[in-house]
């Protein structure tokens, strides 16, 4: 009786642990009196082999982490068809400001927000990495995700871009290392203090056109699957979120070795 016990409950553990429900059909197949004996053998299964939980527990964390390794494995996929799919767009936008080496042999992009401060936290190592690494492109991409302050941040930026594109580096060091909230006021306040004429950049701020590349931006960031800032694209990698300047320098290393970030 004792191994029935055992082999019953055993069963039914190991049907449970792999998803199996029973159908209506076979649940009104047991009377009430059968149900309850089924229950009674499956709790005093457990109670004298706890470790059978932990072996149920371990089979469905194998089974989450493969199949997390799977959605990871096709998400990275899906973000290199995107990355070849929009070469021209991330790498060659028409009026497209470039900071480091304009014909540097690796290209860093990064998506930020003005108000990020994760994008600033990373901001000192994309300082090292350009004092640096004297062969490295590095583009960045307006992406205002933190509301209409960041919007209107970015839509000066786009402003300076045009008017005055040999300054946008130091407008972009200053909004990046800006105490407070980034927004219309606060920007155009950093952009007079470069030299760059007010009048002109709210002129510029009511244009329509100055919305275009930050809704490319946001048509980029939805197809390369970035759900925040920051966002930074390295050969053929999609990085979502901060990473440390070492890690950074390890994959443009590896870019520069075979063509990947996964040699």
């Amino acid at each position: 009786m004792r191994s029935l016990k055992n082999l019953t409950a055993s069963l039914i553990i190991s049907l449970a642990a792999f998803g199996f429900t029973a159908t209506p059909s076979a649940a009104e197949s047991f009377d009430a009196d059968q149900k309850q004996e089924i229950e009674k053998i499956v709790k005093d299964y457990l109670l004298e082999n706890p470790s059978v939980i932990r072996d149920v527990f371990g089979l469905l964390r194998a089974e989450d982490a493969k199949r997390e390794a799977a959605d990871r494995e096709e998400r990275a996929e899906q973000a290199k068809q995107a990355l070849a799919d929009n070469k021209d767009a991330l790498l060659s936008a028409e009026g497209q400001v470039v900071f480091g080496n304009p014909d540097g042999d690796v290209t860093l992009v990064e998506f930020l927000d003005y108000n990020c401060g994760y994008c600033k936290q990373a901001f000192s190592s994309m300082i090292d990495l350009l004092e640096s690494d004297k062969n490295l492109r590095f583009i960045v991409k307006e992406w205002p995700v933190l509301g209409q302050p960041s919007m209107e941040a970015a839509l000066v930026a786009m402003a300076v871009s045009e008017a005055a594109p040999e300054k946008y580096w130091d407008f972009h060091k200053d909004m990046m290392t800006l105490r407070g909230r980034a927004n219309k006021e606060s920007a155009l306040r950093v952009a007079e203090k470069l030299g760059i004429s007010r009048d002109d950049l709210e002129k510029r701020f009511e244009d329509r056109a100055l919305l275009k590349p930050i809704e490319e931006n946001y048509r980029l960031a939805e197809s390369l699957q970035l759900t925040g800032t920051p966002g930074f694209i390295i050969g053929d990698e999609v990085i979502p979120g901060f990473v440390p300047a070492d890690v950074l320098i390890g994959k443009i290393k590896e870019v520069r070795s075979c063509g990947s970030t996964s040699c």
